[in-house]
């Protein structure tokens, strides 16, 4: 499925943005700079003018309205008529701004003469404007130039990606070796260091899966071929009762293993949903399913021990372990539950005795499927259960710790307290 957006076009168009943002405050600031000095310009021209024409223009010159270089100016007296111009008139000299125009007034301390030269507001935002576009004009070059080296920028820079997509696409089918960053950015080296983790996951768990097909393939085999050829005997009426014998038990060996191959399979699958238990419910019924009277089950005076765990994943791990014990050891099994909740399978064993936590790994006078404590494994770290095996002077002991319960809420605690 094709993806809906573009890497290089996101980052074309954020980074566009912040291009297009940025020439536009700059170009901004630029323009209120020039509109600043020119606005002082113009200033300090029209009063250098106004003071000039106060000093220059001749004694006695009569009052009048008159333009110079494109201003316009008024002469005029204390006490005669004052000539109609665009502006009021100003009552002391400097510059103000008066009826859209800017006028400086100046006055000739000898002659009296007042001078007052006006420049229309009008004319001085056209200039700037002018000088405005100007400025845009020099920087649109610019702003292309800059456009053009961002898509190169951008193109260039996913390149080494498109070409580590191209490497991977290009792997044969099944080779699961580590992938090289090649020239990848240190941003993206990230992504071929977890493929890689993936890789190394998926080639263990195809190694195991080899591994298990191949030892399953080999404990089959010794069991049908004897369950074969004692069918074989009795079909040629040879055996008679010992053979019948065998079959049976080659059968139930291979009834076994298939069971214990089940369970494996239905603990590598992550069973157990999130729920909860009681172990001394499930504990009983064990003891009494298979034990048979030689499992001897301590309860701990609990009428119920609940515990965090989908009861068929408890079932399955204290079943395992109650079987091995029986099998493997040389007395009587103990199973224990205790407050965590946690519960402990003990049993007497031979001094050569060990835990074999490997598939298909077995004693040497055992006749189990060597699976049992690998499906334990299997659901207690599926599950958050923890296991502490234990083998120390003949004595065989395996502490299985259950999550526990969650704690009842202050609403509820308080209710049953009442």
């Amino acid at each position: 499925m094709t993806a809906g957006w573009s890497l290089r076009g996101r980052l074309q168009r954020r980074v566009l943005a912040a291009v297009a943002l940025g020439w536009l405050g700059s170009l901004a600031v630029g323009i209120y700079v020039i509109a600043h000095e020119m606005d002082e310009l113009l200033d300090e021209t029209v009063a250098a003018q106004a003071q000039m024409m106060a000093a220059v223009l001749p004694a006695g010159a009569a009052p009048d309205l008159r333009a110079v270089d494109g201003l316009t100016m008024r002469l005029r007296r204390p006490g005669t008529a004052i000539p109609a111009a665009p502006w009021t008139p100003l009552a002391q000299d400097g510059a103000a701004r008066a009826g859209g125009w800017h006028v400086h007034r100046a006055t000739d301390p000898q002659d009296g003469l007042i001078v007052e030269l006006g420049q229309p507001l009008a004319e001085r935002d056209k200039e700037i404007r002018e000088a405005a576009r100007a400025l845009l004009l020099l920087m649109l070059p610019t702003l292309a130039i800059v456009l053009w080296a961002l898509h190169r920028t951008v193109d260039g820079a996913l390149v080494p990606a498109l070409r580590f997509a191209e490497r991977l696409r290009d792997r044969r089918t099944g080779d699961l070796s580590p992938v090289t960053a090649g020239d990848l950015p240190r941003e993206l080296a990230p992504i071929p260091r977890a493929l890689n983790d993936h890789l190394s996951r998926i080639d263990a768990l195809l190694q195991s899966e080899r591994a298990f097909a191949a030892n399953a393939a080999h404990e089959l085999r010794t069991p049908l071929a004897t369950a074969m050829g004692q069918a074989q005997l009795l079909a040629e009426g040879q055996g008679g009762a010992q053979a019948a014998a065998r079959l049976n038990a080659s059968l139930g060996r291979l009834a076994n293993l298939v069971e214990r191959l089940l369970e494996l399979s239905r603990a590598e699958a992550g069973i157990g949903a999130a729920g909860s238990c009681d172990l001394v419910r499930i504990g009983g019924l064990l003891a009494a399913e298979i034990g048979a009277g030689r499992i001897l089950f301590d309860d701990g005076d609990f009428e119920t021990l609940p515990a965090r765990v989908d009861g068929d994943v408890a079932a399955l791990i204290l079943g395992n372990l109650l079987r091995n014990a029986l099998d493997h050891g040389t007395g009587g099994v103990v199973l224990r539950l205790r407050p965590g909740p946690i519960a402990i399978v003990q049993n007497r064993t031979a001094a050569d005795a060990g835990f074999h936590h490997g598939r298909f790994e077995r004693g040497k006078a055992s006749s189990g499927a060597g699976l049992g404590l690998v499906i334990v494994n299997a659901l207690a770290k599926a599950n958050g259960i923890g296991l502490t095996f234990d083998m120390r002077k003949g004595l065989a002991s395996v502490r299985v710790a259950f999550p526990a319960p969650a704690a009842p809420g202050p609403a509820r605690a308080a209710g049953r307290h009442a």
